[in-house]
């Protein structure tokens, strides 16, 4: 008898303890249905960004862009602040401006480009093709130049600070400065440490197989068939556009200097180009999506986790792709997240960025965007 009133009590305490369980479930979702604030519109969005930036930003100063793609669209683009202050020339979404380090994904395509027409291989050895170049340095591979692996010096590191060191630097210059300084500061392979040089040997690479310009070959088979129109390589043949943006210092004082070294740097484009150049990555139109995953693929771990141009991570569990570009008087940032259709492009040439690099306020809204978008 006592085991079935026992039994009774346990199953009866289960029955209430269920309900219970389903009740407070009940009006915790209920609660949230009615608490849940309705989403921005994009429209309200926008408008929020732009206070947030305005409030940041000297109108009269040097410039700051933004773009942000989402599902094959431009879900916001904004320019605040001046491309060229002397002239009143603002910073719209088709000024140009100097891309610094985003130019080494496109150095990487020309590669692959190249590795499609079956004109080198990721182990091809630079010895290969550059028989005088230190007897180190020969067996160092493609995929090592392209994933910061060489082992060969930074010539950025090797240059003064300043104008002095970018003023008149063209790539037979920046490598003379690693040539006597050539030792390699680790064996190739065995680490990563971001090189400049190994994206500036790779544009000599494409140049010495192609009997092109490094320009030249970039226009033919990536500017030119994208309608990139208002994108260049800043070679000493190039004379810049009125409306191209200039660098500028944390004073809005004018950084005057010409630099010529391409391949790590040294490219030139617009958010509206850009805005291209992303849409034709979801697509066969350069190299094909086999190709491309070489790019995509992340080879050294770590932070930094270099693929091919870009450094790949990941963002609420879908693989993202990332790269800063820092010059004197320029700072810009890409991010993407194809999996969610997501781009963001950040492109600004004045000290008021670049000196401080990515701590300012411009982190905050990134997040901000990315948390409405992503």
């Amino acid at each position: 008898m006592i085991s079935k009133i026992h039994l009774f009590y346990s199953v009866f305490l289960k029955s209430i303890l269920t309900l219970f369980i389903v009740f407070v479930t009940a009006v915790f979702y209920s609660s949230c249905e009615k608490t849940t604030e309705p989403k921005t519109s994009e429209d309200e969005f926008g408008a929020e960004i732009d206070a947030f930036v305005s409030g940041h930003m000297n109108p009269e100063g040097s410039g700051f862009a933004i773009m942000v793609i989402k599902d094959g669209n431009i879900a916001f683009a904004q320019g605040w602040g001046m491309a060229n202050i002397a002239a009143g020339v603002p910073f719209i979404s088709d000024t140009p401006c100097q891309l610094a380090s985003l130019s080494k994904q496109f150095t990487a395509i020309a590669i692959l480009i190249l590795y499609e027409r079956g004109l080198l291989n990721m182990d091809t050895s630079i010895g290969e093709h550059f028989p005088d170049f230190p007897v180190t340095w020969a067996d160092i591979t493609v995929h090592q130049l392209l994933t910061h692996q060489s082992g060969i010096p930074n010539f950025t590191d090797l240059t003064p600070d300043g104008v002095a060191g970018f003023d008149g630097l063209t790539n037979d210059g920046a490598l003379d400065l690693v040539l006597k300084n050539y030792t390699l500061e680790f064996p190739p392979g065995e680490q990563a440490q971001y090189s400049n040089t190994g994206y500036l040997i790779l544009a000599m690479l494409v140049e010495h197989i192609t009997e092109m310009t490094y320009s030249d070959f970039l226009e033919e088979t990536i500017f030119g068939p994208l309608e990139m129109n208002n994108t260049f390589v800043r070679d000493e043949t190039v004379v810049y556009p009125q409306d191209t943006a200039l660098p500028y210092n944390e004073n809005n004082v004018l950084y005057e200097y010409d630099c010529y070294t391409y391949g790590p740097t040294g490219i030139y484009s617009t958010l509206n180009d850009l805005f291209k150049w992303d849409q034709a990555l979801y697509s066969n139109q350069i190299v094909g999506q086999s190709t491309l995953r070489l790019a995509f693929t992340g080879y050294t771990s770590g932070d930094n986790n270099f693929g091919y141009g870009w450094m790949v991570s990941s963002y609420k569990g879908h693989p993202s792709y990332r790269h800063g570009g820092f010059s004197l008087g320029f700072l810009n940032y890409i991010f993407r997240v194809p999996g969610k259709h997501f781009m963001y492009l950040m492109l600004s040439n004045g000290g008021v960025f670049a000196n401080n690099g990515f701590d300012t306020w411009t982190n905050e809204l990134m997040d901000k965007i990315f948390a409405y978008y992503l």
